[in-house]
Formats: structure tokens, sequence, C-alpha cells
């Protein structure tokens, strides 16, 4: 039966086309696209807002979408080096015209970084005195960075997120100002490691990535002691969306050294991002905030000529990049609650969630989010000759290797089998966890020499050895802004297994108890140790499996 609130057209007795609600039949609507001095735009993508009816310009720039409902509809246009624009039509209105107009190509390089958030009381009273001071010098062109803040319009969607995100703290993130100045959780200075212990007289450019507002002006100079503004943000929401493009250059050029930016001149303003029917403000589309080359200059960098951050170049070689499967489908995957982006009141519309992608880029703080990457088998078997344990990591998800990122993320496999009593079984073959595991008491989460295995990227320096005597300051695991090599590296691959076998001396008679259990930790544990780091071990996975004669 067909409910009375749809209205439908039979097609031949066997189909119906149906439209929700009052929307009348389907219709065609008509149009031209323009440019600047009215000539017409051929090659423009054109669609109804938030809708999947879509049609490109032919060559003298017309249009014509098909099997758009009756009533009041948004037709968007775009084409490359425009803002998006759009036009309101009506049935029976005839042809559609919109108007396109061109994207101010000029980075300015003074340009006043918008705030995400909204100002505090405080802020508040300043802006009001600098307007009246600009008021009275005649200086109209000054204006406070929360003018027109992503909060205005975001405060219910996508900002939220951001501020829950690592991107937010990127330039606040304590263990970052700890190892960037060598203190310790209590402010104690001379704690190694640290940047400015091994390079007391420089800056050094963390702040490419990490504080990329300032690092902009000066990029190898930039103090993280000493960020203000809103580049205290970390990466702001503004900051993203006028990145007009990447380039990759294989190391030493990170951050905002190899990202180009469209910053607007006084008075005007400009968003990129990743759709094209935005009609809301001065926004237009690049297909660039779809793809993984959008996350490179911070998430591919060599220094000395080691590969440090190599999460792209790790995606490069993994299967994904011939799937289609790009960094934001799992880092910002859509799961929005939401259906507005925008507020309806502020020129919002209603969108299917799965096209909002979210913007809490979930990674290494989210124990849920990197244990789905991964898939454990174990297989225990007891017999005469004594108890064997085999264990499988694949990592199925991850499209880079895992663990990722700085390398002083680590994962930890632990294997133990005890007897009917609780004790433990005896181990008489297989893998253990490497010293970078804890050497120390297993109570307090030193787990070197025990079953089990650890799995990182492992840098030393480069300088092991002097002509005939052996360097009294080589470090092994070494901090990545050293000079360093890489010692090891037994991290898993994208769509890689690892495999490994553990055996214990058997018992006569009765049960036995295998525990496995697959940990993540931040940094190794003698740094969290000497740092004195807050950090918990993330535990990813565990079993139990009962064995008896």
């Amino acid at each position: 039966m067909i409910n009375a609130a749809m209205k439908c057209l039979v097609i031949f007795s066997f189909a119906f086309i149906c439209f929700p609600g009052d929307f009348a039949l389907a219709r065609q609507v008509t149009g031209i696209v323009l440019t600047e001095g009215g000539v017409p735009a051929p090659r423009a993508a054109v669609r109804m807002r938030a809708a999947r009816i879509q049609t490109v310009t032919d060559a003298k720039g017309m249009f014509t979408l098909e099997n758009t409902p009756a009533g009041n509809i948004t037709v968007s246009a775009w084409k490359e080096g425009y803002l998006i624009a759009g036009t309101e039509t009506a049935e029976n209105s005839g042809n559609a015209v919109i108007h396109l107009h061109p994207i101010p190509f000029a980075d300015t390089k003074d340009y006043q970084w918008v705030s995400p958030e909204p100002p505090t009381l405080m802020e508040k009273i300043s802006i009001g005195i600098g307007r009246a001071f600009s008021f009275m010098t005649g200086n109209k062109k000054q204006r406070s960075r929360f003018e027109n803040n992503c909060s205005n319009c975001h405060e219910n969607t996508t900002v939220p997120e951001w501020r829950a995100s690592a991107h937010s703290m990127s330039a606040r993130n304590p263990l970052l100002l700890d190892m960037y100045n060598g203190t310790d959780a209590k402010g104690n200075n001379g704690i190694y490691p640290g940047y400015r212990l091994d390079f007391p007289g420089s800056a050094g450019n963390c702040a490419t990535c990490h504080a990329p507002v300032a690092a902009m002006a000066d990029p190898w100079n930039t103090d993280l002691n000493n960020i203000k503004g809103a580049a205290r943000e970390g990466i702001p929401c503004d900051f993203c969306h006028k990145i007009k493009g990447t380039d990759i250059h294989g190391g030493g050029y990170p951050g905002v050294l190899s990202m180009r930016f469209n910053r607007p001149p006084p008075g005007e303003q400009l968003f990129y991002g990743p759709l094209d029917d935005v009609t809301a403000g001065p926004d237009t589309y690049s297909s660039l905030y779809t793809k993984s080359r959008f996350c490179a200059p911070c998430h591919s960098a060599s220094f000395w000529g080691t590969p440090v951050y190599s999460e792209y170049d790790e995606w490069l070689k993994s299967p994904y990049p011939a799937r289609g499967t790009e960094c934001q489908d799992c880092h910002m995957a859509p799961g929005m609650k939401s259906v507005f982006i925008v507020p309806p009141g502020k020129g919002g519309v209603s969108r299917d969630p799965k096209t909002i992608s979210t913007h809490n880029m979930p990674g290494s703080r989210d124990a849920r989010f990197i244990a789905s990457a991964l898939k454990i088998n174990v297989a225990a078997e007891k017999n005469k000759n004594g108890l064997t344990v085999d264990v499988t990591i694949t990592n199925e998800k991850a499209g880079h290797h895992f663990p990722t990122g700085v390398p002083m993320r680590n994962l930890i496999l632990l294997v133990a089998a005890n007897d009917g009593g609780g004790k433990k079984l005896e181990f008489a073959g297989g893998p253990v966890v490497p010293d970078w595991g804890g050497i120390g008491s297993e109570i307090n989460g030193d787990y070197a020499g025990l079953p089990g295995k650890g799995f990182a990227k492992i840098l030393g320096d480069a300088a092991a050895e002097y002509p005939g005597k052996v360097n009294p300051n080589y470090r092994s695991p070494a901090p990545h802004w050293r000079q360093t090599r890489i010692v090891s590296d037994n991290r898993i691959p994208a769509g890689g297994s690892d495999s490994s076998r553990y055996l214990f001396k058997p018992k006569k008679s009765g049960c036995s108890t295998v525990k496995v259990k697959l940990i993540y930790r931040r940094a190794f544990k003698q740094w969290m140790d000497s740092k004195g780091w807050p950090l918990t071990d993330l535990e990813l996975w565990s079993k139990e499996i009962a064995l008896c004669e």
C-alpha cells in the first residue's frame, strides 16, 4: 500500500517514482552558469544542494538537472578557480542563472587567523577597546581574530569534535613540551630526552607541524614555549581550510614548509573544503581534502636522512591506494549524529550524515579505535612434550604500519602460562620482550625478558663508535631529532601478519591456563618513568585459555 504522505507516478503500471511529503512530481531544472563578465562556464559542477542530483555544464555553460522535486530548491555550481555559488529556484521560475566569482588568489602574509573559539569576557572587553581605537584612528581594516569565529556556525557540530582531538592541543601537549624542553611532568629541568638538551641554541622546526600558524612566519626559529594567540590552538580550523596544495619532498621540509596557502586580503574571506555545494559563505571545493596527500606534510618527514614520520609513505606502499582508501576514510570517517554542518538559520541545509566527515580524528589515544585495526589469533596445545602457544597478529585495517607515528610508540605482546595453582610454568623457548619494554619489576609494568614480543621502530645514534673507542654518549632507543639510524623495525605493515611460538615446560598433570595480552604504549617505558608521565597502558586485546589433560 502506498502511504498517503507520498505522491507517486505510475510508469507503465510496473514501477513507482515517489517523493516524500508534499513534493509534487519530478521536474527538470535548467539554467546557465556564468563567470565574470557574463562569460559561460563550461565543465562547471552543478547539483541540487545536499543531494545526489548533479550534472556538468556543457560548452555553453548550460545545464539540466533531472528528477528534482517541485518547490523551492537551491542549485549550486562550482568550477576550478571559483567560489561556490548558488541560487534558489521555484517551480515555473524559468532558467536558473548562477554567477561564479573568482577565488582571490593572493596569499596575504599578514592574514590574521580566525580563532575556532568564542572570546572570553576579558577578551570581549579587549575587543571592544580595540574597535573603539580603530574607529578613532580610522583604521577600519583592523579586526579581532575572534571576529566571525568558527564557533558562530559550528559550535554544535565540527568545533566540539575538533576541540576533543589531538590537533587542537598540538601546540600545548604536555608530552611534546617535556620532550622539547627536557623537562618532566613536574617541571623539573634536565630530564632526558629533550630537544633543547641536545641542541640548546636552537628552536628547531617542531613548530612547523605542532604550531603551524606561528611557524609560517619563521619555520626554523619558532620556540614552542612562546606560542601565543590563535597559534596556541594547535592546528585550528582556519589553518587547514586555507591550504590549497601540498608538496611531497621526501624529507627535510616538514609541515608548513610543504604546504601552499591562499590567505585572502583584508575584507575578504575564503575556505577550501571537500564539498562542492556549500553556498553559505565564501567557500570553494578542493579534492585535496579527501586525499591522503593532504596529511603528508606532517606525516612524511625524515631527519638527517632517516625516515621518522613515515605514515604517508607506509600508506603509499600498502594495498590501500589501489583500493581508493585514503587517510580520511578512517581518521575522519562519517559518523556525526547531526545532519547539519551549519544550523539552518545560518545557511545550513540537512545532509546525509554519511557525507559529513567527523573532526575528532581518533588516533594513538583511542584504544578502541586502534584496537579495531588488529586481528589476533591464539592457539594453545598441551601434550607430554609441554605447552605450546602460537600467536598471530594481523594488521587488518590500518593503512600503515602498526604502530606508527613518532618512533617512541610501541606495541607489546605478553604470553604467560600458569598451572592449576596459579604458579607460572617455566618458559622453555620463544621470543621475549626486548629491554625497551622496561627493565625491572613486572608489577611496575617492566616486561623486558618476559615471554612475548615488542613491536617498534628503534632508532640509535648514527655514530655508535669513534675511531678506536665506543661512543660514550650512544643512545638506543634515541629520540628522532638526533642524528640516528634505524637499528630495527619489526612493526606490522598494512595487511601483514606476525606469528610467534612460545614453549613452556610441562607439569605432570592437572590443568594449565594460558594468558595472552596485547598492550599499546605512547612512549618507551624508561622515558615514561624518567618523565613521570601519568600514561597508562592501553590494553588492546586479551584472552585466557584453559587446557586440561
